[in-house]
């Protein structure tokens, strides 16, 4: 099913991926671009992990809200909690994705020379990614699905769980945020946080996606998919 997923969005992600290039390429070779960019990596300098979660609530949480709420089809049973999940959980996953970003940038240095955002793209994809990232994010969000019910998602994690559950997630994740991280970290270690929140305001919605699929038996929660 990750393959799947990962296969459905592939173009949505190109697009994204072409989006924030430009995003890049104008940073370096257009002052005006800088100039304003440089505002918000001051403000995220100032407010840090403050701005880190409040940022961070609203592109890949409310703002993926307020898609699915505009439609339907894809409207949530329970709008509230979802919105509540959604904030807080962005929140915080976000702020641990910052203090590794701010980890790399103190470990590796903060150039953008390709050989730094190689090696720092390698430990965020390799390292980071598997162990903590796409675990938290397909647990939490099965548990969402169930209806933040314990015994469900405890349930839905027997047998082989990290193959049933995060890799659905892991395999897109790969595939749009390993070109991803490499744009991220191809700014100024201020702006890589706000980088990746427009990022993430989409994978939020796969996310959305892949839990919802994770957690309907006909997909196979609890065998290969």
């Amino acid at each position: 099913m990750g393959w799947a997923a990962a296969k459905v969005n592939f173009v949505p992600g190109l697009f994204l991926q072409a989006a924030a290039v430009a995003l890049v390429v104008l940073y370096y070779h257009h002052a005006d671009v800088r100039q304003w960019l440089g505002q918000v990596g001051e403000l995220k300098k100032e407010w840090g992990f403050l701005y880190t979660m409040i940022s961070s609530a609203i592109f890949c949480g409310i703002i993926p809200w307020l898609f699915r709420m505009a439609f339907p089809s894809l409207r949530p049973a329970r709008p509230l909690s979802e919105l509540v999940f959604a904030a807080l959980y962005w929140g915080a996953i976000c702020c641990t994705a910052d203090a590794f970003y701010q980890f790399q940038a103190y470990f590796w240095g903060d150039s953008p020379a390709w050989y730094i955002v190689t090696i720092k793209t390698a430990c965020d994809m390799l390292i980071f990614t598997p162990i903590i990232a796409a675990p938290c994010n397909s647990i939490s969000h099965l548990w969402k699905e169930n209806g933040f019910s314990f015994d469900k998602t405890r349930n839905a994690l027997r047998g082989n769980w990290y193959h049933n559950v995060v890799m659905p997630n892991l395999v897109p994740n790969w595939m749009l945020w390993t070109p991803g991280i490499a744009i991220t970290y191809s700014l100024p270690q201020a702006l890589q946080l706000p980088m990746a929140n427009l990022i993430g305001c989409f994978w939020a919605l796969l996310c959305m996606t892949i839990a919802n699929k994770s957690s309907n038996p006909k997909h196979g929660s609890s065998k290969n998919t």
